[in-house]
């Protein structure tokens, strides 16, 4: 039997429809909520890193513990996974620069595109859809590959050895999307985001973001032999 750790940053962020993948695969689940639980010293085959409100850049102690088991996993060659902060903590783990981004990015977005003929995003449409919520961007790491890029954000994905960033949410679910825009204090402070239409779009663009999860997944088990 297969465990994964899986590394929750917020209470209101969880692998939504990943985690359904996972199990229904046989994987069993150890997950851990960062702010107020120790890392265990386990042996595990996959580590899963999720999102937060928080910044990278933000000294918290257990930010960093986390940047120290990612850079355990790679050096073991096993797989790591980091989404919207976790994708930030990959990069900054190995050295990139995290900063603020020109635009903070909430809500579906389809302008994201294949990079290097990334196999990990082999089936996508190309540009692909997306769920962001995320202000943060970053440099790439020495010797790693860009995987996907936006308009605004030109590192939205990236490979480097057995860590996977990405900077979107593709395991978003509807109940996820609504307690983020429900209780986010983020939004009044973005005037260019309308919540309520957001809203009206996921009936729309979920399917595509819940599709290109389960490819994702696919290709993320093919290339790492999971």
């Amino acid at each position: 039997m297969d465990y994964v750790l899986v590394i929750q940053n917020s209470s209101a962020e969880g692998l939504g429809s990943l985690e359904s993948l996972l199990v229904n695969d046989g994987f069993r689940l150890q997950n851990v909520f960062a702010k107020k639980e120790k890392i265990p010293q386990n042996d595990y085959s996959l580590l899963v890193v999720l999102g937060a409100p928080e910044s990278a850049n933000d000294n918290l102690d257990y930010l960093k513990d986390e940047m120290i088991l990612i850079r355990e996993f790679v050096k073991k060659e096993k797989p790591v996974l980091g989404i919207c902060l976790g994708s930030q903590l990959v990069a900054k783990s190995f050295g990139a620069q995290v900063f603020r981004g020109a635009r903070k990015e909430i809500g579906f977005y389809h302008d994201l595109r294949i990079e290097n003929n990334s196999k990990l995003f082999s089936g996508f449409e190309n540009p692909f859809t997306v769920f962001h919520w995320h202000g943060d961007a970053f440099s790439l790491p020495q010797n790693a590959t860009r995987l996907v890029s936006s308009t605004d954000y030109v590192n939205q994905a990236f490979l480097l050895g057995t860590a996977v960033g990405i900077q979107f949410h593709i395991e978003v679910t509807n109940e996820m999307i609504n307690l983020w825009l429900d209780t986010s204090q983020e939004l009044s402070k973005a005037k260019h985001i309308n919540p309520n239409k957001i809203k009206q779009e996921i009936s729309i663009n979920l399917p595509k973001v819940k599709k290109n999860m389960e490819i994702f997944y696919n290709n993320f088990k093919s290339q790492f032999q999971l």
